[in-house]
């Protein structure tokens, strides 16, 4: 008996399924597209991430050979000064 009734029921989604298809596969439609839309937000919102991350490397490691520079210019007046 309880195969009957899961069958029947199986049955009846499947016609309302059929029936309603038009609107399921709008909404499907719909929803593929928000998720597409989301995901290429997320995707330019990465790579802008990254290259704020890239230019403050750039200039953090600018800033350090200026200072490794600037380090050894004194060194080297040190150096020149003492001869």
């Amino acid at each position: 008996m309880l195969p009957f009734i899961v069958g029947a029921i199986a049955g009846a989604g499947a016609v309302v399924a059929i029936k309603n298809r038009k609107e399921i596969k709008e909404k499907v439609v719909v929803g593929a597209t928000k998720v597409k839309d989301k995901a290429c937000e997320v995707k330019q919102s990465v790579v802008d991430k990254v290259e704020t991350l890239k230019t403050k490397e750039l200039k953090f490691v600018d800033k350090e050979k200026k200072v490794e520079k600037e380090e050894v210019e004194t060194e080297e007046k040190e150096v020149n000064h003492v001869d």
